[in-house]
């Protein structure tokens, strides 16, 4: 097990509300009678509690943004975090949204340095989990305003989940393989300690449990409370006795959008005295357990959970284009001349006295202003609503504008023309449509279309990139790694070779991406000694 001061992410509960009841949820949502909803107090608290931790301070659900109070709390967080990193790419209509949003990820990594003298990347600043509803929509201007790193699963594609709700005892695991497996969890030393309004928690699941069987809450949320060390745990570790994460190729996986928990007879049992919902309505499967083994006639597939396998096939699936509301853009199409109406027009349609009620608002120049370049963009990118879009005889906008709030409809009616309209906008949130092609997916224009490559690094930036380059038409041919360990192995199709491999096969591939941020100079410089040429190599993190 870990200290929460070693993670690299500590979440804050907000609410357990959600808009989906996905299998075997981390969080139980569907099994409350009630949802809750942490009060400002306490999450003013929980934040402040947290200062000193060198990691990233998340907001979690259930559906976060389903918060009443979601923007405020977003608030409190930009003003503690700052600005996040990259997060300008953003403001520009994207193509490629989640490709972007994982791209955004990377640049709040910071070089940290360990006692030994050694360096590491740590994400650091504000991060939010989400399924990208409809209020991600409403609030998408304050999202991207604030969060550095966003773990973003839609779950319209198939994601599998492991069940949470399972007792060891129902599979009759004695004590010392227990002890084994419940102290190298998955889920508690990869992922994440949290906050609830009940307190402070080890493990996010523990959280989770204690809310949803009404458990005693957790430690006093205080400064400094997520340097507790392994030996402080054991007040909090009986929920672990209730935790099938821990329960490693003996268990198995559901697809979420199935919204079945899969529960052991020992938890069945106490989800009964709680009314949960998702029993009532026919949502949980109650496992059958035999001597220990789980009946075949239990399990929704022959696949079983394995640490290191991923839920979803890869990092673009966590969204669905074609079904996301995040395209869905309605406009009121409205031309206004400069002069004394142009104010009290706008608010007109800012105030919905017009015949459309859409968000948007499209001012032309006249009737017959060409806004094709605009038509090609609407329904194929995601627009940030904070953005003031200038084409070349119009502007794109949305009425929920942060700016135009701030602004205020009394202000807005004695504007007289688009010039002082512009200049009451924030000036760091203008962009002009012309722009967006050069502006947007930076980071792939480094990556060619049919083009071979070589990844250097097969760890978790290696596997960024070699998603890079199949979403490219690229392929990658060769992977090496100096850790012998990894020899042998597959990485992205590939054999994985030890470095010597690049000169001996320099006329396989076109590119040598380098997957390692602080090292990058350092094997550059042993790459072009081994004779490869500078001009193949590249790291498209840094374009």
């Amino acid at each position: 097990m870990r200290s929460p001061a070693d993670m690299e992410f500590i979440q804050i509960d907000i609410t357990n509300a959600c808009n989906m009841r996905c299998s075997n949820c981390t969080r139980f949502c569907g099994n409350h009678a009630k949802p809750f909803f942490m009060d400002f107090d306490t999450f003013k608290r929980a934040v402040d509690s947290l200062d000193g931790f060198e990691g990233v301070t998340g907001i979690i659900g259930g559906e976060p943004t389903l918060h009443p109070e979601f923007e405020r709390f977003a608030r409190y967080m930009r003003e503690k975090y700052g600005e996040p990193s990259g997060g300008d790419r953003l403001l520009y209509p994207q193509s490629d949204f989640i490709h972007s949003v994982h791209l955004c990820e990377f640049d709040s990594e910071k070089v940290r340095e360990r006692s030994d003298g050694s360096r590491y990347m740590k994400k650091h600043g504000a991060g939010l989990w989400s399924n990208m509803s409809a209020t991600y929509r409403k609030y998408y201007e304050v999202i991207q305003d604030t969060f550095s790193v966003q773990y973003l699963n839609d779950h319209l594609n198939p994601s599998y989940h492991q069940p949470g709700l399972f007792s060891r005892k129902d599979l009759n695991i004695p004590d010392d393989e227990w002890f084994r497996l419940r102290d190298k969890c998955w889920i508690q030393n990869t992922w994440s300690a949290t906050i609830t309004p009940k307190g402070a928690f080890f493990c996010e699941i523990a959280a989770a449990l204690d809310m949803l069987f009404d458990g005693p809450g957790g430690w006093k949320i205080e400064p400094g409370w997520w340097k507790r060390k392994p030996e402080d745990f054991a007040d909090q570790m009986h929920w672990c006795e209730i935790c099938g994460f821990a329960l490693e190729g003996r268990t198995f996986t559901r697809d979420s959008q199935e919204e079945t928990d899969d529960v052991s007879p020992t938890v069945f049992e106490m989800l009964k005295k709680t009314g949960s919902p998702k029993l009532k309505s026919g949502h949980i499967n109650a496992v059958k357990i035999e001597n220990g083994v789980i009946s075949d006639s239990s399990k929704p597939e022959d696949k079983r959970f394995v640490v290191g396998n991923r839920y979803i096939a890869k990092y673009e699936d966590r969204f669905q284009e074609k079904n996301s509301v995040l395209f869905q853009i309605d406009y009121d199409e409205l031309v206004i001349a400069d002069g004394e109406e142009f104010g009290s027009e706008l608010v007109k349609v800012m105030h919905g006295d017009h015949e459309s009620s859409a968000d948007w608002v499209l001012l032309k120049h006249d009737r017959d202003t060409d806004i094709s370049d605009l038509e090609s963009m609407i329904g194929r990118r995601v627009f940030n609503p904070g953005v003031l879009h200038e084409g070349r005889d119009y502007l794109f906008f949305c009425k929920g504008a942060i700016s135009l709030r701030e602004l205020g409809y009394d202000r807005l009616s004695h504007l007289m023309s688009v010039l002082e309209f512009k200049k009451s906008w924030n000036q760091g949130k203008i962009i002009n449509i012309s722009e967006i092609d050069r502006k947007t997916d930076l980071k792939r224009e480094s990556l060619k279309t049919d083009a071979r490559y070589a990844i250097w690094g097969a760890g978790m930036l290696g596997e960024n990139f070699a998603e890079m380059v199949e979403l490219s038409g690229g392929k990658v041919v060769l992977v090496i790694d100096k850790a012998e360990d990894k020899t042998g192995k597959l990485f992205a199709g590939v054999e994985i070779s030890v470095p010597e491999k690049l000169a001996e096969q320099s006329d396989t591939y076109d590119y040598l991406l380098i997957a390692h941020h602080l090292k990058f100079e350092d094997i550059k410089r042993d790459a072009v000694e081994m004779g490869i040429p500078e001009e193949k190599i590249i790291m498209p993190y840094e374009v």
